[in-house]
């Protein structure tokens, strides 16, 4: 293994791919050994890209495991990206070619998530009326993108770890404004509240509700730092958009989102505090539903 190596999402969505290739052969590492010439060590450290991947090595495993030039090409692209990205995106022109992460499939990997949520809830937490609401306003073209994907096995999986614990923490700054804007209605939202305050006693789980003067600062912006147990693994920052989810790996890049939300935990209200507000918030909706009616 390189010394000092750090493995990024590509090299690891790459590694990632190679497993399954070789799951749905059925071949043994010892028998991929034998096919390819090399150790069976060395396949089982490129399926867990604690090693960089090369496009050479990639194509002799397609050959071996029988893999589609369909199925091969954005592994294939992939590697070669890993090994320059920005030589590679300046000759190519667009990396989406490459094999890639959805948000859910690299949160399934993380062993701790802290998250800011300022404008509405994070999809983990969401209830079906909730999402329903959020889903009904977009556009098209927004809806469709595989990037904002968070399957109901997925969501019922990080449930279970921060419910069992301690595989998966997670901690959630929460904006004051997600309280006062009531996605799909007073009724749904007050049941979205009273989810979230349930969702703060599981084991694995902190909460904190931030008031508006604190998350009101200048480029503030909703985001996930994920992190993994993994030493070869280095924090990654995500942040959603219309158009597709971006991932910043680079530690300059990282550094101004880790301080905002140490900043932002130390201006939050106490958990307790936190827990009270919300179901308040939810009192208060449900109130003003019944005398409507």
């Amino acid at each position: 293994m390189p010394k000092n190596f750090k493995s990024s999402l590509l090299n690891r969505a790459i590694g990632r791919a190679l497993a399954l290739w070789r799951r749905e052969s059925g071949l043994s590492l010892a028998e991929v050994g034998e096919r390819v010439g090399w150790s069976s060590a060395k396949t089982s450290m490129m399926q867990n890209a604690l090693v960089p991947i090369v496009d050479v090595d990639v194509v002799a495993l397609a050959l071996v495991y029988r893999v589609s030039g369909e199925r091969r090409k954005p592994v294939l692209l992939g590697a070669q990206r890993a090994r320059d990205p920005l030589r590679f995106d300046l000759l190519n022109g667009d990396a989406s070619s490459c094999v890639g992460w959805t948000y859910a499939e690299v949160e399934a990997e993380a062993s701790y998530a802290q998250v800011v949520a300022l404008d509405v809830l994070p999809p983990v937490i969401r209830t079906p009326e909730y999402e329903s609401a959020l889903r009904g306003v977009q556009v098209d073209a927004v809806s469709e993108q595989g990037h904002r994907h968070y399957g109901d096995a997925h969501r019922a999986r990080v449930m279970r770890h921060l419910s069992e614990g301690p595989s998966l923490r997670l901690d959630l700054v929460v904006g004051a404004s997600v309280l006062r804007r009531p996605v799909g209605g007073a009724l749904v939202m007050a049941d979205q509240l009273l989810r979230l305050a349930a969702f703060a006693e599981l084991p694995g789980v902190r909460v904190w509700l931030v008031p508006d003067e604190l998350g009101a600062f200048a480029g503030m912006t909703s985001f996930t730092l994920l992190s993994f147990r993994e030493d070869e693994f280095e924090d990654v920052v995500y942040l959603d958009s219309l158009h597709s989810g971006t991932w910043l790996e680079a530690e300059r890049e990282r550094r101004p989102y880790a301080e905002t939300f140490e900043r932002l935990v130390t201006g939050a209200l106490p958990a307790d505090a936190t827990a009270e507000r919300l179901i308040e918030a939810a009192q208060s909706l449900k109130d003003k539903a019944d005398q409507l009616s």
